[in-house]
Formats: C-alpha cells, sequence, structure tokens
C-alpha cells in the first residue's frame, strides 16, 4: 500500500506511510461514525443523509498534479478535499522499515 512500488521507500518513507495511514483510516469506516467517535457533528444531506466519503485515493492514483504526497477525498456531496502530508524535517537518525 506505500506509495512506491518496491519494498524500498527511500527518502519519501515516512510520506508514504503517513499517506497510507490516513488513506485506510479514512476507509475503514463510515464518515458519521468517525465523526461520532472524535465527538464531532456529522455532515449531512438536506435529506437528513449521512454524508459518506466515496473515494480516498493517494494523489498519484488521483491523477492530483503534484510531487506532494497525500491523499484526495470525495464526498458524497460532491465535495473534494487533498489532505497533503508534507516533511517539515527529516529525521536525525536513519530510519528502518519493520514488516509485520
Amino acid at each position: 500500500m506505500l506509495d512506491n512500488g518496491d519494498d524500498e521507500c527511500g527518502e519519501y518513507a515516512h510520506e508514504d506511510i503517513l499517506q497510507a495511514l490516513v488513506r485506510h483510516l479514512l476507509t475503514r469506516e463510515d464518515l458519521d461514525q468517525l465523526c461520532d467517535d472524535a465527538e464531532l457533528p456529522q455532515l449531512t444531506h438536506d435529506d437528513g443523509t449521512p454524508v459518506t466519503i466515496t473515494s480516498a485515493r493517494v494523489y498519484r492514483d488521483a491523477g492530483v498534479m503534484t510531487l506532494d504526497r497525500g491523499v484526495w477525498l470525495e464526498l458524497s456531496d460532491d465535495s473534494m478535499f487533498g489532505l497533503t502530508v508534507q516533511i517539515s524535517r527529516r529525521p536525525r537518525d536513519e530510519v528502518t522499515l519493520r514488516r509485520n
């Protein structure tokens, strides 16, 4: 599920893992359940039905023209959002990936 096609994430390991994690979190449950869990109000359509996430794709798969990592969200009310994972500082020490 990491953004690149091979086992090595290289210099983008943090961004790739966070991008995959955000995508997973936003697709594992309905948006109304996520709002309930976070004690936030739910988004609803005019008829009272909950707004849902209809698509959550990494930027590359969604065709977003950027070098950034992130998740592109499309909601059932036709709204679209990009959640960008942007690094502010690289780790000081080497980081390795541990597979489960």
